[in-house]
């Protein structure tokens, strides 16, 4: 039982270390609060080629959970190299 249990902290662990290191060289550029925020800035991301990742924290305490697609914050991290060109993409209207 015991072994189980370090198996799974060991994963666990390592899972945590990954998702951080991979966001080692990744910068936000913006945070979106909505379906329809968030969806325009990646489209233009997407039109400009740029690479990008997003990051959804939780929100648990949220009260209106019918229109979560509303409230739900984005947080869109790119490359550190590419930040002044998304900012640029992502400004543009």
């Amino acid at each position: 039982m015991y072994i189980m249990i370090g198996i799974l902290a060991f994963v666990i662990a390592c899972a945590v270390i990954a998702k951080l290191i991979s966001y080692k060289y990744w910068t936000c550029i913006y945070t979106a609060f909505g379906n329809e925020n968030y969806y325009k800035a990646v489209a233009k991301l997407e039109r400009e080629g740029i690479p990008f990742k997003t990051k959804t924290p939780m929100n648990l305490g949220t009260e209106n959970f019918q229109n979560r697609h509303e409230t739900t914050q984005y947080d869109v991290f790119v490359k550190k190299e590419q930040e002044h060109i998304a900012q640029r993409a992502i400004n543009k209207n």
